[in-house]
């Protein structure tokens, strides 16, 4: 018969279930200390030390909870951690730097005056070509310019000009600003080792630098980019690049200076150089000697096991790969700080676009008109350089997980095992006594409930019982008197023959009854 129970009922049974469950996992579980708290035999009664071992317990729970917290929080907000792995690593195995050469004169007056020519054949009037071309240092610091200059932009991309191709004809061409090429110590044609190549600063020249810097209709099959990283074993000028530069004032016509000069920008040969990268200026009659020393940071591949955005760095391979171009952070934040501006303004600016990332977002490149929107992310007469490393060695730092997964189970296993004994198998432990015991205890306590009730009789039977009586036939005070007068009783009779001191165990047996209530 299934009995349903009230709300009440059901919740008091649950109540008492958790109960005998904490008592039995107190009882019988292996960490420190709980056995005291439980109903131990030996401690029954003695309510005041089990107190003393509850409080002792509470504490120790409060301080695992404390430490293993702790723990938590540096793992969470320190994920990583940078060592130094050696301060003597070689720089025979660094890949040399790229070097970037960008005229601070952005139009040369010669090739100005062919394009004159050209723009007054197809109907522009002279001065307003010239008015165009002093503007253009505008698109490198991005100011705003009048409306007549966008009227003019406008003409000029009616006959096909557009704002690139105007910029890349009148910027000082490579060949007359690298006259002499040495690299270690070997003369070479600058031509051969030498790219143009367009970054923030305008169109410059490059060497060592990755394809992708280089102009969309500059690049050359014929001339591709060495297969391996270029090496050297060496250190000092003599060991390096070697350049000798023509500054050519005499055809300074705008700048974004007040100074005749050269800018290098030094960097890695896969970046897009930014603002940091800047390392001099190669002046007329100065020899500018600038030495390298390089600083390497390694990962270690345990980083993966941490989320991108804790750790703060990414792998090659995790990296923006929307794009051809390597993944770098200078990479990274350049091609982010260009689709914001394409959301924005949608164009790109001339001297930050890359062929690659216009084709995907399938926008032009910013002219006159849009520089009202791009402020608002605005952001003798030779000379001689010389680029190498500084030093044989460099430091080499590592960087690598502050705390592992591995490293936090052990901290957490430790602190479990300092404050309560515990391990794993104390975790299985708890689970099996929660998670299986409580069922079987109410389950228990529900069917010596069901025992307890008395059923309500309602019809009484009587029927005739083969040989003997059915037990509980005779009251207990008949048959007491009966076993203490000596009848004939076959029990009592097999119990003298195979115990001598049968009346001493009848009288006990009798003295049992006779408290059964």
């Amino acid at each position: 018969m299934v009995h349903s129970l009230s709300v009440a009922s059901a919740l008091k049974l649950a109540a008492v279930t958790v109960v005998q469950t904490f008592w039995i996992f107190c009882e019988n579980s292996s960490l420190h200390g709980l056995r005291y708290i439980g109903r131990n035999k030996a401690i029954r009664g003695y309510t005041p030390l089990r107190f003393v071992w509850s409080v002792i317990a509470v504490v120790s729970l409060a301080f695992t909870l404390f430490l293993s917290s702790s723990a938590w929080e540096q793992f969470r907000s320190n994920p990583t951690l940078t060592t130094i792995e050696t301060t003597s690593y070689p720089v025979s195995l660094i890949a040399f730097p790229a070097v970037t050469l960008c005229n601070i004169n952005k139009i040369h007056s010669g090739r100005a005056e062919e394009l004159q020519k050209n723009l007054t054949q197809l109907g522009i009037n002279g001065n307003d070509t010239i008015d165009m071309l002093y503007s253009l240092p505008r698109l490198t610091d991005l100011r705003p310019v009048d409306q007549r200059l966008v009227r003019i932009e406008a003409q000029i991309r009616s006959v096909g000009y557009d704002i690139e191709r105007l910029a890349f004809e009148v910027a000082p061409p490579c060949e007359s600003m690298l006259v002499h090429c040495f690299w270690q110590m070997q003369p070479v044609q600058c031509r051969s080792i030498f790219r143009r190549t367009k970054i923030f600063a305008g169109y410059c020249c490059s060497f060592n630098a990755d394809r992708f810097l280089e102009p969309i209709f500059t690049r050359s099959e014929e001339n591709p980019m060495p297969a391996e990283s270029i090496h050297v074993t060496g250190i000092g000028k003599g060991e390096g690049l070697s350049v000798l530069v023509d500054i050519g004032e005499q055809y300074y016509t705008a700048s974004n200076r007040f100074s005749y000069g050269i800018e290098v920008f030094v960097h890695r040969s896969f970046d897009f150089p930014d603002f940091s990268d800047y390392t001099a200026i190669v002046q007329r009659g100065m020899e500018t000697d600038v030495s390298v020393l390089p600083t390497i940071v390694s990962a270690s591949p345990s980083l993966r096991s941490i989320a991108l955005e804790k750790r703060g760095c990414a792998f090659q391979d995790e990296g923006n790969s929307s794009t051809s171009v390597p993944y770098t952070y200078s990479n990274c934040m350049n091609e982010c700080e260009l689709r914001y501006t394409a959301s924005i303004c949608r164009c790109l600016p001339l001297y930050k676009q890359t062929v690659d990332l216009q084709t995907q977002l399938k926008v032009p490149i910013c002219g006159f008109r849009e520089l009202a929107c791009l402020p608002e992310f605005n952001f003798s007469a030779y000379g001689v350089l010389h680029v190498h490393f500084r030093s044989t060695n460099c430091l080499k730092y590592r960087r690598e997980p502050f705390v592992t997964w591995q490293t936090l189970v052990a901290t957490f296993g430790g602190i479990l095992g300092l404050c309560f004994g515990g391990s794993i198998l104390s975790l299985f432990e708890a689970l099996f006594f929660f998670g299986i015991i409580p069922f079987t205890v109410y389950r228990t306590i529900a069917n010596r409930k069901a025992a307890d009730t008395k059923p309500t009789i309602s019809t009484i039977s009587y029927m005739d019982y083969p040989g003997h009586q059915p037990m509980g036939y005779f009251r207990r005070r008949e048959v007491m008197a009966r076993t203490l007068n000596g009848n004939d009783d076959t029990m009592w009779a097999v119990g003298k023959r195979i115990y001598p001191g049968a009346p001493r165990w009848k009288q006990h047996h009798i003295d049992e009854l006779k408290i059964i209530p």
